[in-house]
């Protein structure tokens, strides 16, 4: 029989290498173009509605898809923009925001998911809903930092692989080596 200290040992290591990344910082960018803002539509990681994932559109245009967990940043021009949330798949109704944009500024909107019990049509006893929220900017922060960016994902995977294929040179292809393994049955 194995010491109980032995599974206490191995939980507080886990513990300690969990907290040794520190808490996540999101730093905004700021607009680049003299009459330009920037908008930031996130939706933070939350269990309802996890599955879904609403069409974001701005103006009309600039459409795309926003998952739980992920963040967008959109430059746009001063003007008057209606953010809408499309209705998805039957279960949620479209959601429009109206927002009037300044010039070289900074805004931030979340997308809200709700699942409320209640009695419902058919076989639905419950109610799925998306909101679109202004949210200020220190909040913003904070649950913007627990996000992945919709754009950096894809480009720091592509940069990676563009390291990998420099560091093979052109044209070689990766080779298995058993001497860079270890049996993980072995002692």
């Amino acid at each position: 029989m194995k010491h109980p200290l032995n599974w206490l040992g191995v939980f507080v290591g886990a513990l300690l290498v969990g907290c040794a990344a520190g808490p996540s910082v999101f730093v905004p960018v700021a607009p680049s173009a003299e009459n330009a803002s920037v908008v930031y539509i996130y939706r933070p990681s939350k269990t309802a509605n996890m599955m879904l994932s609403p069409a974001v559109s701005v103006a009309g245009s600039k459409s795309f898809e926003i998952k739980n967990g992920q963040y967008k940043r959109l430059t746009l021009s001063p003007g008057k923009y209606t953010v809408r949330l499309a209705a998805t798949e039957g279960n949620t109704p479209a959601v429009e925001h109206d927002l009037e944009v300044a010039e070289a500024q900074i805004y931030y909107l979340r997308v809200e998911a709700s699942l409320k019990l209640g009695p419902g049509e058919g076989y639905q006893p419950y109610r799925r809903k998306f909101e679109l929220l202004t949210v200020p900017a220190e909040k913003a922060h904070l649950e913007i930092a627990a996000c992945t960016d919709m754009d950096g994902r894809d480009k720091q995977k592509s940069a990676a692989t563009e390291v990998d294929d420099k560091a093979r040179g052109a044209g070689d292809e990766a080779v298995f080596s058993v001497e860079k393994t270890t049996n993980p049955f072995s002692r």
